[in-house]
């Protein structure tokens, strides 16, 4: 049999079917097709694998959308391999934050100045190649696969009948045995999407409706688990000893984080908990930037939060409750702690209690049937 070595205009090469026949006499014949290429898009974006078989990656961000028990859930995705990328390039945080923020919006960087060249050249995604070129990609691929092809040939919203004509007509040319092709927002309910198309469906479905187009619906936020492990961090902060703990789901990912601090039921175990409650939920609601980020980024609003009442000296130094609180989140992501700074003068230490509401210290304590605080004098009684 002539080896699949050289093909001539998109056509298969010469077959010598007295060959075949004999080698039919000879071993048998079992399947009629021996070769296909499988729709594999959710499982390897479930699988973690960023290629997709014979198809570009539809975006570099996106919206999924899955239902679960009768409810639509809207995931948020971003390409981890574009992050990483950007950051093996040199590039400075604030640049890749207007970056990326560019990349949510269309899921393409190819118009993104600040994109090198190169990147550019390797994170092609489903919009920016021609629907000719979608087909002969499916061809160049069918000369050798029995079957079908699982294949998307992407048009942009502006594409006419003429146009996909034109695709149907050249796949036929070109030996295809199936075809499916996608004009951008053209159906009402879809799988994925950017957020440029979303904007742009909800606008024209308002303008439809005669009104304006409503905002989209709040995304809800990851449930929890029935079981999670993590670590419990002890750390001396002005409000008292805090017990800081960080869970983390099946994938090791930071998911929640519980803060426990002075007495239960006092206002200061009131504020630890909020804190806690805040940061559980910049982990739990859907985001297109990865939990470690997300915590990386409450590390740096939380870090050198300032009281009246700092405790320690040199690294061990916490300023305030936040500031304790990021000393350990810190930790956990494996982050340098941030070089000395002088210690200002250090007020001379008074017992610790609740939260004073006239000053604000953690001074507030129980004394001879009246709750007074040692910082200011101010008395409940």
């Amino acid at each position: 049999m002539v080896p699949y070595t050289r093909l001539e205009k998109w056509g298969r090469p010469p077959l010598d079917w007295g060959e075949i026949l004999d080698g039919i006499r000879q071993y048998g014949i079992r399947n009629a097709a021996q070769l296909t290429i499988a729709p594999t898009g959710t499982i390897a974006t479930i699988a973690g694998c960023e290629a997709y078989g014979c198809e570009p990656v539809y975006a570099l961000a996106y919206t999924r959308k899955v239902h679960d028990d009768g409810r639509e859930i809207e995931l948020r995705y971003v390409s981890p391999l574009f992050l990483q990328a950007l950051e093996r390039a040199g590039i400075d945080e604030p640049t890749r934050e207007k970056i990326l923020g560019q990349v949510l919006f269309t899921g393409s960087c190819q118009d993104v100045p600040e994109v090198p060249p190169e990147i550019r050249h390797v994170f092609v995604v489903a919009g920016d190649i021609t629907a000719e070129e979608h087909v002969r990609m499916q061809a160049s691929l069918q000369a050798f696969v029995d079957a079908a092809i699982s294949k998307t040939i992407n048009f942009p919203a502006d594409a006419t009948p003429e146009d996909v004509a034109r695709a149907y007509m050249l796949a036929w040319k070109l030996g295809c045995k199936g075809l499916t092709v996608y004009v951008t927002g053209s159906r009402e309910k879809v799988v994925l999407e950017t957020e440029a198309v979303r904007k742009a469906r909800e606008a024209q479905a308002g303008t439809s409706a005669g009104t304006s187009p409503t905002a989209p619906p709040l995304m809800p936020v990851r449930p929890r688990p029935h079981v999670l492990q993590g670590q419990t961090y002890r750390v001396t902060t002005p409000l008292g000893t805090a017990y800081v703990t960080v869970n983390c789901n099946g994938e090791g990912e930071p998911f929640e984080v519980f803060l426990n601090v002075g007495k239960a039921g006092s206002d200061t175990a009131a504020v630890a908990e909020a804190i806690g409650r805040l940061i559980s939920l910049i982990l739990r609601v859907p985001s297109p930037l990865p939990a470690r980020r997300r915590l990386q980024q409450v590390v740096k609003q939380l870090r050198g939060i300032g009281g009246g009442r700092p405790t320690g000296f040199g690294r061990d130094r916490v300023q305030s409750l936040p500031d304790g609180v990021a000393q350990v989140l810190a930790e956990f992501l494996g982050l340098e702690a941030p070089p000395e700074q002088p210690a200002p003068a250090q007020l001379p230490l008074f017992p610790l209690g609740d939260l004073c509401p006239e000053c604000g210290h953690a001074t507030l304590v129980s004394e001879e049937g009246c709750r007074r605080c040692y910082t200011c004098g101010y008395s409940e009684c």
